[in-house]
């Protein structure tokens, strides 16, 4: 298998990554930082930011359904994404919470496409030209941990205003990279265009649901990590630097399973085993933070995020690119992963809420525990049901 940086195909793949992945690293975990300086109170951060995520559910199955109806996934990809750098950019001239309101809402819907149609163009581009998908995908996932890093650094300097050009730019890298993607286009004699209908057929396939389940609820399960664990540890006293070592070492350890073993490992288990041995070890992973453990403790487990979110997406892609017809895989990615686990992650963050005010956050682990051991059963049930072969989308 060629090097990803051997070709032109796979620098310009690990790029799009680059430039998607440093926009997502700089809007995550630092945009309700801009929204609070903007005025906003912790409970309208939390109102926005919730109803973005409902919105986001709802664009990111319809785009990608549309971009495969049309096969114009890199004409998609690129039209949202310069859209969505001109709507972060105007966020700077917003004085009404109302007009803010509404600039979340849009941006949240143009930014859900990108996923589900880069990953598609992703595992596309790694089949064609013959490079490793876990390489490709690992530079998105260095370029995250880059920002989270040192754009907290930044905005110590300079304030929380450049969080919105940290966002706005790299999706203007994302938009001039996408219009190139090497995972765009067919090749000659190949039907690249798909009809609604066979994208909507998908949720009829009882091994595709089996699939969308086992893969949604795993990644679903870091929902009460995402909102908790800096709660948590702070609650414990950890220094503040000291948790954001932790929050790379999570990171860390999912590349060097992508850079290192991760696609050896996927191809060895199949995408079915690989599911279901991150789900175990999301319920070894959720069951210990339950405990509220010691610093000591909280590496190893942090070390775990490559099997829970590295191996459990590797898995994921593996499946995707065996079983589903290229002119649908876009589509499939959307059902999945921004509609079913976007969802799931909603409920998740609900009943985490829940849990958390009747039985304190830690408590709320044990949800993530559960859907770690439903995935597993979902694997398993994968496993039992699915032959490896492409299956068939006509309803």
């Amino acid at each position: 298998m060629t090097s990803v940086l051997a070709t032109r195909e796979g620098r310009l793949t690990c790029a799009w990554y680059g430039a998607l992945f440093f926009a997502f690293g700089a809007h995550l975990p630092y945009w309700p930082v801009w929204l609070a300086d903007w005025g906003l109170s912790e409970a309208e951060i939390a109102t926005y930011l919730g109803l973005a995520l409902i919105v986001r559910v709802i664009g990111s199955v319809t785009l990608p359904a549309l971009a495969d109806r049309f096969a114009a996934r890199r004409i998609v990809i690129a039209a949202m994404a310069l859209l969505a750098a001109m709507a972060f950019i105007a966020h700077l001239a917003i004085e009404s919470r109302s007009v803010l309101l509404l600039a979340t809402l849009f941006t949240a819907v143009a930014a859900s496409p990108m996923i589900p149609l880069g990953e598609a163009l992703g595992v596309r581009a790694a089949t064609r030209h013959g490079f490793a998908y876990a390489h490709a995908r690992a530079a998105g996932s260095l370029a995250f941990l880059a920002m989270n890093l040192g754009l907290g650094a930044l905005i110590s300097i300079a304030g929380p205003g450049v969080v919105v050009w940290a966002v706005a730019l790299n999706f203007l890298g994302v938009a001039a990279l996408g219009l190139v993607h090497p995972g765009g286009g067919a090749p000659p004699g190949m039907l690249d265009q798909s009809r609604l209908r066979e994208a909507v057929g998908l949720l009829g396939k009882p091994v595709f649901l089996t699939f969308a389940l086992a893969a949604s609820i795993g990644q679903a399960s870091h929902a009460v990590y995402y909102v908790y664990a800096t709660l948590n540890w702070t609650a414990q006293g950890i220094d503040p630097a000291v948790i954001g070592a932790l929050w790379a070492v999570g990171v860390a350890a999912e590349i060097l399973l992508m850079l290192g073993p991760g696609r050896h490992l996927v191809a060895r288990l199949g995408p079915a085993r690989a599911l279901g041995l991150a789900g175990l070890a999301g319920i070894m992973r959720w069951a210990v933070m339950s405990l509220e453990p010691g610093l000591a403790a909280l590496w190893p487990v942090q070390a775990l995020h490559a099997f829970t979110f590295g191996l459990a997406h590797l898995g994921a892609m593996a499946f995707v690119a065996a079983a589903i017809p290229p002119r649908l895989q876009a589509s499939a990615q959307g059902i999945y992963g921004g509609g079913m686990g976007g969802t799931a992650i909603a409920l998740a963050t609900l009943a985490a809420g829940a849990i958390s005010a009747a039985a304190g956050p830690a408590s709320a682990y044990w949800l993530a525990a559960g859907m770690s051991a439903a995935a597993v059963a979902a694997s398993f049930r994968l496993a039992a049901v699915w032959d490896g072969r492409e299956i068939s989308s006509a309803p």
